[in-house]
């Protein structure tokens, strides 16, 4: 076959993008056909990106070309096993997506419409053009693309002062980001990024350790800002919950592990190993991220925004891993720095599947209900009995419960941080168990933030007056589409290894896991560990078996039904005595005080207690920073008042400037 033939084909639905937002906006388009041809295209595009990532990967060993359209430098595009993967991540988000959008946009008009219709295809085709850019022009051109159309999409659903304020915080971090970015490649390109050098080229540079250390420090904070890293994520909880639910999608489960490939491309492929430094830095500010996110998720009324609280934490815990296997390599232990690689991907491969089934849940809850607050959702399984179990095979998933997909690549990070005694240096074997702690902590309380979350949504009884009714079968058909990848990731986690093996040998100089048996996992040695999910299922298929039979067999007879117990309290139980989710997370809430300053405070309104939460980095870092811009704008209006020949001054001194440092 071909090798060229996978970029191709990417390319080519990447030129569908701009088609279908011009598409959008043909005069007298029936409603129902503007949202289905653009949404249908959007669909087609995603899987031609699912399937030139799946050929990318099976013909690795094949040579990767680079392709420059119309023969012009600037635009040089390559596909490589890494742009495949996270190609197939986005073919798998985008796909979902889009169907999902068919059924959640159907209400609104053509003027809504087009708010959404003309800018998803094009922040989908920028993403892609992202991942397939081989040089720095190409990749500033697609980021600053990915920025700006998923800024209109935040607005699209409202246009609310929060949702603007939203949109504007996101541009505003996004565009930060950027120049960062921009710095660090005029660093790598010796002060040129318009020159053309393609990745390849940069890697054989030899560059001086300041300037590595810049450009380290630069892409950091530039792709940082995007995926949400602490302290740059006060863009994340605001974002999510203002755009609609496909675009979160989009946005939680395809956008943030585009600056994951992003630190991978520039900080581990061109850029030379830093020792062990770097790596210790990726593994903290992953944990504190992951600690961060994790904290306030457990602590959410808002559906959507502890969703976005734990992308945050999962995003951390991908960094956690890179860190690790950086911190392997530096070492000088490549089987270990594998298996920790190897776990950070397969996260993030998990990551796009339960993140976004879970959005594209939470979406089809607001669509149904009116509302994502959890203090007045309740009873949901008996309404929406079908996307009821779709969220709870993804809340499952995410919890790392066996034997879905989420626990094979927890199970696998942990395995790796086990082996880490093996490292030579004392100091890293007196860290690295720390920090192993420290992730099964965040492990422990994700799962206590997902359970808060499906038990206060779907269980128990409804706390409020609401109509609700089954999603449509275009939401349901998307969110079963990543269920199944939720369980057959699980039941076969060695397949999404060995697709992931082509990945480290490109970033480990050849170094992979051994062949992995489908439905095996075996880190180092079978005598060591070793995980076989078949074995779980049946297992739970047997207890589930006997729990039935001895209920059958206890409480066969007819059963007796009397009024629930209510604690010796006379009267009829309300709903309104359930765990409210500020009762749920009490307990958290007072052991966690002095990092999140929250308090209980009544509404009056509702006639419940509500958590008012205060961010850390927005009050120590933020708020400061925010003064002192405003102090010196002040002092720059002083400049401004009018006279012409003030202006002529400044200019000509500017000019003066100019010629003395530039010769």
């Amino acid at each position: 076959m071909n090798a060229l033939l996978p970029l191709q084909m990417a390319l080519g639905a990447v030129a569908l993008g701009p088609l279908a937002s011009l598409g959008s906006l043909l005069p007298r388009l029936q409603p129902s056909w503007l949202r289905y041809t653009s949404l249908m295209t959007s669909t087609l595009m995603s899987l031609l990106w699912l399937l030139s990532g799946a050929l990318g990967l099976i013909l690795v060993a094949a040579p990767a070309p680079n392709l420059a359209v119309g023969g012009i430098p600037l635009w040089q595009f390559r596909l490589d096993p890494l742009s495949a993967f996270f190609l197939v991540v986005l073919g798998l988000v985008g796909t979902a997506s889009s169907l999902h959008a068919v059924g959640y946009f159907r209400q609104l008009g053509r003027t809504g419409l087009r708010r959404v219709l003309i800018p998803l295809p094009l922040f989908l085709s920028a993403m892609a053009l992202l991942l397939l850019a081989d040089n720095a022009y190409t990749f500033l051109v697609a980021w600053e693309g990915m920025a700006l159309s998923s800024s209109y999409l935040i607005l699209a659903q409202t246009q609310t002062i929060q949702a603007r304020h939203a949109a504007y915080l996101y541009l505003l971090v996004a565009h930060l980001g950027a120049l960062c970015l921009l710095a660090a490649f005029a660093l790598l390109c010796h002060g040129n990024p318009l020159a053309g050098n393609d990745f390849s080229a940069l890697a054989h540079e030899v560059l001086a350790p300041g300037l590595a250390q810049a450009v380290l420090l630069l892409t950091l904070l530039g792709f940082g800002a995007k995926l949400g890293m602490a302290p740059l994520h006060v863009w994340l909880p605001e974002a999510h919950p203002a755009a609609p639910s496909p675009v979160s999608a989009l946005m939680s489960a395809a956008m943030l592990p585009i600056a994951l490939y992003g630190l991978l491309r520039i900080d581990w492929q061109i850029l030379p190993p830093e020792g062990v430094s770097w790596g210790l830095v990726w593994l903290a500010l992953g944990l504190l991220t992951a600690g961060f996110g994790v904290l306030f998720s457990t602590l959410q009324r808002d559906l959507k925004r502890l969703l976005a609280y734990s992308s945050m934490e999962n995003m951390g815990l991908i960094l956690v891993a890179l860190g690790l296997a950086r911190l392997f390599v530096a070492e000088g232990s490549p089987t270990l720095a594998a298996l920790a690689l190897s776990a950070g991907l397969f996260q993030t491969l998990n990551h796009a599947l339960f993140k976004g089934l879970l959005f594209l849940g939470s979406g089809s809850v607001f669509h149904s209900t009116g509302t994502v607050d959890m203090g007045r959702l309740g009873g949901l399984i008996r309404r929406m009995p079908q996307t009821t179990l779709l969220m709870l095979i993804g809340c499952l998933a995410i919890a790392g419960l066996p034997p879905l997909n989420g626990f094979a690549s927890e199970w696998m990070l942990l395995q790796a941080f086990l082996l880490a005694p093996q490292m030579a240096s004392g100091t890293l074997q007196a860290i690295l168990p720390l920090t192993a702690a420290g992730v099964v902590l965040v492990l422990a309380l994700a799962s206590f933030a997902i359970i808060k979350a499906f038990g206060l949504s779907f269980l128990g009884q409804p706390r409020s007056v609401y109509t609700a009714h089954e999603a449509s079968l275009w939401e349901r058909l998307a969110m079963a589409f990543l269920a199944l990848g939720c369980i057959f990731l699980g039941l076969v986690p060695g397949f999404a290894i060995h697709a992931i093996s082509a990945v480290n040998a490109l970033l480990l100089s050849g170094n992979s896991l051994g062949i992995q048996q489908p439905w095996r996992l075996t880190p180092i040695s079978p005598e060591r560990a070793s995980y076989v999910p078949g074995w779980f299922l049946i297992g739970i298929a047997m207890a589930i078996l006997l729990t039935f039979l001895l209920v059958w067999w206890r409480f066969g007879r007819p059963l007796r039904r009397v009024p629930v117990w209510s604690c010796g309290f006379r009267g009829a139980r309300t709903a309104r005595m359930q765990d409210s989710p500020a009762g749920f997370s009490q307990s958290l809430l007072r052991i966690f005080q002095p990092i999140h300053h929250g308090r209980l405070q009544p509404d009056t309104a509702s006639k419940e207690l509500r958590v008012e939460l205060t961010d850390p980095f927005w009050v120590g870092l933020y708020e400061p920073l925010q003064r002192l811009a405003l102090a010196l704008s002040r002092q720059a209006l002083r400049l401004q008042h009018g006279k012409i020949s003030s202006y002529l001054l400044y200019a000509f001194l500017t000019l003066v400037v100019l010629l003395v440092l530039v010769r």
